[in-house]
């Protein structure tokens, strides 16, 4: 007895390992004994995921598996190839907001591994139909954005509400930002406030009956910085005495008032509102600025600028170098030389950008004569003036040169000499 028990269990160990090497041998030839069935499921008009929508897989009536759409709309129901070979659906029931929908179970042949159904579409009973209209870029400001879309259908209930949706994140539902609109069916618009400069939105129009909520395809638009706009004047003109005038246009505010504005100079390059500035005004429009404090001989870059609430922001670089400072005379000839007279003079042919406050001649009876030395006084300012020297000593030779004095100093004509006579 005891020998016909042992002979029965090793029968079955053999008939079980012999099966274990069939299914092995089958799965390397591609033939799978159980498989999958997997598929998406969205919302036909928003295209959004479904959770929680009930899936079963049937074969010839008979329910095999159940399973519940997850939060990403996705499902998997395991179906075995003996069933595959007979024909099978997947049922993806209603529930109070969609209409379920069928989907056949492809047949692609003996023990697939895996039955693959992409994506099945289900309707919202009853919820509008709702579409977002793209988002013009002449509509959208730094803070603002006019919004459009429409209402097609109401659905089987009445219309409560309508819409847009926003936020910095995609699908913004009515959690996020948003806009209400009053009205039914047809084309609507609003505008969104209180948004950030230069940042990116995502928006949905959406309408609201009796059964829920359906929302619009997605759009998207970017909001404008909400800088202001500023060119600088084409020429610094230089007025002399340290100063020069330049100016500028503000032609927008980008959405904020201009708060400050006018022009900033330094002698290195890019200069901003840290360095020497004027203020010249506020608001949109054209302006002019006096720059002051310049020193001589020196390249100044000057740009114009403009502040509004968002920040500064600067015009083109100019530049400009102030003259050396000092002004240029000429010393003339010594005419009408007596005993004890001469007449000579100078022209003071430029100012150096400071006024000229004294001119004259200077002269003595050694070289290179100084304002030091005995001098005349013969007015103020640029031109030619004359000098007339007095008290001067019989058969002597006397060295001269014209002068001229402005803030910055005083400078020479070339000399020249003459000789009393006896």
């Amino acid at each position: 007895m005891r020998k016909q028990l042992f002979n029965l269990h090793l029968s079955i160990i053999t008939l079980i390992v012999l099966f274990s090497s069939c299914v092995r041998d089958l799965e390397q030839e591609g033939i799978y004994t159980e498989g999958i069935v997997k598929g998406l499921v969205l919302e036909r008009t928003s295209q959004q995921p479904v959770g929680g929508l009930t899936v079963q897989l049937v074969c010839n009536d008979a329910t095999l598996a159940t399973t519940t759409t997850a939060t990403d709309g996705t499902f998997r129901l395991p179906l075995t190839a003996e069933r595959q070979s007979h024909g099978c659906k997947v049922v993806v029931s209603a529930d109070s907001l969609y209409i379920g929908c069928t989907a056949e179970v492809p047949d692609r042949g003996f023990g697939q591994k895996e039955y693959d159904l992409g994506v099945l579409y289900v309707d919202g009973p009853g919820l509008p139909v709702v579409h977002t209209h793209a988002v013009a870029s002449d509509a959208v400001g730094a803070t603002t954005a006019t919004l459009s879309g429409s209402v097609t259908e109401a659905g089987r209930s009445t219309i409560t509400s309508r819409g847009f949706v926003y936020s910095t994140l995609q699908y913004p539902t009515l959690a996020d930002g948003s806009v209400s609109v009053g009205g039914t069916l047809g084309d609507f618009s609003a505008t969104a406030g209180g948004l950030q400069p230069t940042t990116t939105y995502y928006v949905r129009a959406y309408a609201t009956n009796g059964v829920g909520t359906a929302y619009g395809e997605q759009q998207m638009f970017t909001t404008l910085s909400g800088l202001p706009s500023v060119q600088t004047a084409a020429e610094v003109t230089l007025l002399g005495g340290g100063t020069a005038q330049s100016g500028g246009t503000v032609t927008g505010d980008g959405g904020f008032s201009v708060t400050a504005r006018g022009v900033c100079w330094s002698v290195s390059p890019e200069p901003t509102v840290s360095n020497l500035h004027t203020v010249d005004g506020s608001g949109t429009g054209t302006f002019v600025s006096t720059i002051t404090g310049l020193h001589s001989s020196t390249t100044y870059y000057v740009r114009a600028y403009a502040t509004n609430a968002n920040g500064t922001v600067y015009g083109e670089q100019r530049t400009v170098t102030t003259p050396s400072g000092l002004p240029t005379v000429v010393t003339s000839s010594a005419t009408a030389v007596t005993a004890t007279s001469a007449v000579c003079g100078g022209n003071v042919t430029a100012d150096g950008g400071y006024a000229v406050i004294q001119r004259g001649v200077c002269y003595s009876t050694t070289p290179s004569p100084t304002t030091a030395s005995p001098h005349t006084t013969d007015g103020s300012g640029t031109s030619s003036f004359v000098s007339n020297l007095t008290n001067l000593t019989p058969n002597t030779t006397y060295h001269y040169r014209a002068y001229a004095i402005n803030a910055t100093g005083t400078v020479y004509g070339e000399e020249r000499s003459f000789v009393t006579t006896n």
